[in-house]
């Protein structure tokens, strides 16, 4: 089990003793079965990313902006990527397409994730 997969497990289970010590029911399993399959669409979407990503055009530009656009690939997240290194969403976005970065949208339904 890896360190984000525990931190899930003891977050679920707080969760629980929570919703419980407020006498709100849950059904656990089909939570269980959401979380898992959303975390193996956001692998998958991470993965998309690294691989379509143009690593050259990445380790060329400066500091702040490669580190962003690194993390921009592990979290696919423009506006949390923006906001922590202090680079405006629109010049980000312009970069992202430069480095070939896929934007990946996952959703849930009741059956799963689902990629789009």
């Amino acid at each position: 089990m890896s360190g984000s997969q525990r931190e899930g497990c003891a977050n679920s289970d707080l969760l629980e003793r929570i919703l419980r010590e407020k006498g709100l029911k849950v059904d656990w399993e089909a939570y269980r079965r959401l979380t898992s399959a959303l975390a193996e669409e956001l692998e998958w979407a991470r993965e998309l990313r690294r691989k379509e990503a143009d690593w050259s055009y990445i380790e060329s530009r400066p500091e702040p902006l490669r580190s962003a656009l690194e993390k921009l690939v592990e979290t696919g997240d423009l506006k949390l990527v923006s906001r922590l290194y202090s680079i405006p969403l629109e010049e980000l976005n312009e970069e992202r397409i430069r480095a070939r970065i896929p934007l990946v949208v996952v959703s849930l339904s009741e059956s799963g994730a689902t990629r789009t």
